[in-house]
């Protein structure tokens, strides 16, 4: 009988953050198709919805006790995919996931960042811990380009692969199809509620001549504790101003006002005709479908993620305007039929790199 290949997935899981969670669904399913006689332990923030979701073993990852024995007991640690290195939302962020690493290479163990986005990274600590560990890791796959020269210039001399996002390796559960025209808007908070109001300001006005044009609007929350105030905010805003220019304000604008699951955020953005994405994974997900967008840009990943997929239309939501937001909602309009050939073309070119940490992982492992 083959000797099982134990595996532990350390990453932002278990937060019911749709794009994370999509990053550990489309890993999982690698691991499960090329792997043989896998066992997955992930290291998760609720490890038994984590376990039931997602058929594999899961602990919580803040008993380090319990992640030693695991990360001891197993034969490789993929650290990733997401935004991991980054010390913007916390300082203690770096300091968890490369303790992580550091753990396992006391117990040398492999280690591999698989499709990791790096930063932003402003500390000086925070860089001197990054160089330091990291250049022992055995595989250094990140998602996209500038973060590959970030990690450069942080100092990391390894080999570091240029692979793609693995939710750009996603399938959608069955085929969509819908005879309505529907807009897909992604939003999160920004900052602070000056910032949130200017940013639903600068948006009002060229939503709601899309829904005169006939469009219904549906807001989705990715992050769905931290995204929904958010939405309803904005709601309330093209409500309050259809009632005063006496349009109809039924069925136009919906919040899903709940949890979904990463088959029914797939299939409702595969169902637009574009979406307008602040959320980096309902970006990265529409590409998978192949469906257009407008990227809101509040982080270096995103300007990041649309180059790399060739999309033009992307605003900084520091500096966005009602003008600036319009034009670019009626341009994106006009060439939906040339983006949707354009996101096919960079999802073919780009599409043999989703593989690139899967066939280390097997060389790591010693797998034919």
């Amino acid at each position: 009988m083959a000797n099982t290949n134990k595996i532990v997935l350390s990453g932002y899981y278990g937060f019911d953050n749709i794009g994370d969670e999509a990053v550990l669904y489309s890993i999982i399913a690698m691991l499960k198709k090329e792997i043989p006689q896998v066992q997955i332990t992930v290291l998760s923030n609720n490890p038994e919805k984590t376990a039931r979701l997602y058929q594999v073993e899961s602990i919580n990852r803040w008993d380090m006790k319990n992640v030693a024995k695991i990360i001891k007991a197993c034969d490789l640690l993929i650290s990733g995919g997401g935004s991991l290195l980054q010390d913007v939302t916390s300082s203690k962020t770096i300091p968890y996931y490369l303790a992580i690493v550091k753990m396992a290479q006391f117990y040398k163990k492999k280690v591999v960042f698989y499709s990791q986005g790096i930063g932003p990274v402003n500390k000086g600590f925070s860089r001197w811990l990054i160089k330091k560990v990291v250049n022992k890791v055995d595989g250094i796959f990140v998602r996209d380009p500038a973060s590959k020269a970030l990690l450069e210039e942080i100092g990391v001399k390894k080999s570091i692969g240029v692979a793609i996002d693995p939710v750009l390796g996603i399938s959608l559960p069955n085929d969509v199809k819908t005879t309505e025209k529907t807009i897909g808007i992604y939003i999160r908070p920004w900052q602070n509620e000056d910032q949130n109001q200017k940013l639903i300001s600068a948006m009002k006005e060229g939503l709601i001549e899309f829904i005169k044009k006939g469009y219904k609007l549906y807001l989705i929350p990715m992050h769905y504790e931290q995204d929904l105030d958010i939405a309803k905010a904005l709601e309330a805003a093209l409500v309050m101003e259809m009632q005063n220019e006496g349009m109809a304000c039924e069925d136009q604008i919906k919040v899903i006002a709940k949890k979904l699951s990463i088959e029914e955020v797939l299939t409702y953005t595969a169902g637009f005709e574009f979406i307008i994405g602040m959320r980096l994974h309902s970006l990265i997900m529409a590409a998978a479908t192949k469906v257009p967008m407008l990227g809101l840009s509040y982080d270096p990943k995103v300007d990041a993620f649309l180059k790399e997929a060739r999309v033009p239309y992307c605003l900084d939501v520091s500096e966005v305007t009602e003008e600036s937001f319009k034009t670019s909602l009626l341009d994106l309009e006009k060439n939906l039929t040339e983006q949707k050939k354009q996101l096919k073309i960079s999802y073919e070119a780009n599409l043999s790199r989703l593989y690139l940490p899967i066939e280390c992982i097997k060389k790591l492992l010693k797998i034919n």
